[in-house]
């Protein structure tokens, strides 16, 4: 008897101590704390580069003002471990916040190997600081330089791995039009892809337009990266005459099952807080972000570092992950066809 009445001792202790703890204003919970900011983006990237403009200013409109620090855990299969162990492992406290890539709206339910593991609808968001529309592009010794020769002509396209917008894009258009792009996995992030692509190993890449501009703006300048089409609802304003993967799209069926892959574009550089985080937390964090997103200091640092911002609410993301999550079986089907499930 006395290993369970130990083990139920443990567990009432454990329940006290969480009462106490949520017990706390926002303000005492936050002061002396360190919110860990764990980002499932390679290092020097888009995703990082918004991570650190916002650790660097949100803390100030937090309750007790905690610092905030930025933890880089790789971008391989695009960021499926952070969404797992942010919302299974991380203390529920609001001590830890999270930023993964939007292809996981889409890979919870395409990827066999993903469902069950997250549920982004139970995720408690705290805000998006700008969309992100992928692109896919071919360097300019490329084989290909249009969508029309691609159909035609063999281009070796570098991705990090198949759940991100490196892979889905471009598999999208070899389903949808029948381009013949071939793919080299495993790469770390874009700097990776860069150097690969200047190497010579792979003859395109994808991701966002925004780590060509901030990571290699000479690829603008000297015409050495062509962009073919983005993903996203809506044309990339850094882009307009880049047409978009629903424009691709022939038939009313193809277009309601990128709408899903395309609609995960509303998720990109969103923080996330893990289930269960008590409320008054939640809404603190919420518009500590708000507040963040008009403050000059904030825009001025996105500015020089030549990153948009086209903020969306916590609420508003609640909202649309639940409609995603919601999604009738036969589109989810035609995605998963789309992106060589």
């Amino acid at each position: 008897m006395r290993g369970p009445i130990l083990k139920a001792l443990a567990c009432c202790g454990a329940a006290l101590v969480s009462q106490a703890a949520r017990g706390q204003t926002v303000e005492q919970f936050f002061t002396g704390k360190t919110i860990s900011f764990i980002v499932g983006a390679g290092a020097g990237g888009s995703y990082d580069l918004y991570a650190r403009a916002l650790a660097n200013h949100m803390p100030k409109f937090i309750p007790g003002k905690p610092a905030m620090v930025v933890k880089i855990a790789g971008g391989v299969g695009g960021g499926i471990s952070t969404a797992i162990s942010v919302e299974h492992a991380a203390p529920k406290d609001g001590a830890t916040i999270g930023m993964t890539q939007q292809t996981n709206v889409t890979s919870q339910l395409t990827e066999d190997s993903v469902k069950g593991k997250f549920d982004i609808s139970k995720w408690r968001w705290v805000g998006n600081m700008a969309p992100l529309r992928n692109f896919v592009g071919v360097w300019r010794t490329a084989p290909a330089q249009s969508l029309e020769e691609a159909m035609t002509k063999e281009v070796i396209i570098g991705a990090t791995g198949r759940t991100s917008p490196t892979f889905i894009v471009p598999q999208a258009l070899n389903e949808l039009i029948g381009t013949k792009f071939k793919f080299v996995l495993g790469y770390n992030g874009t700097a990776d892809l860069n150097l690969a692509m200047e190497r010579g190993e792979i003859q395109g890449r994808g991701a966002s337009w925004i780590s060509v501009v901030t990571q290699a703006p000479s690829y603008i300048s000297e015409n050495k990266l062509k962009p073919l089409v983005v993903d996203g609802l809506t044309r990339d304003p850094l882009l307009p005459d880049v047409p978009t993967l629903l424009e691709v799209a022939v038939t009313p069926e193809q277009k309601a099952a990128l709408t899903i892959i395309c609609g995960s574009s509303e998720f990109a550089r969103a923080v996330f807080l893990p289930p269960g985080v008590p409320q008054d937390r939640v809404d603190a964090l919420r518009r500590a972000f708000d507040a963040t997103m008009t403050d000059p200091d904030f825009l001025a640092e996105a500015g020089k570092m030549q990153l948009p911002i086209e903020p969306r609410g916590g609420e508003a993301l609640d909202r649309i992950a639940a409609e995603i999550v919601a999604t009738p079986a036969p589109a989810v089907a035609l995605a998963k066809k789309l992106l060589g499930e």
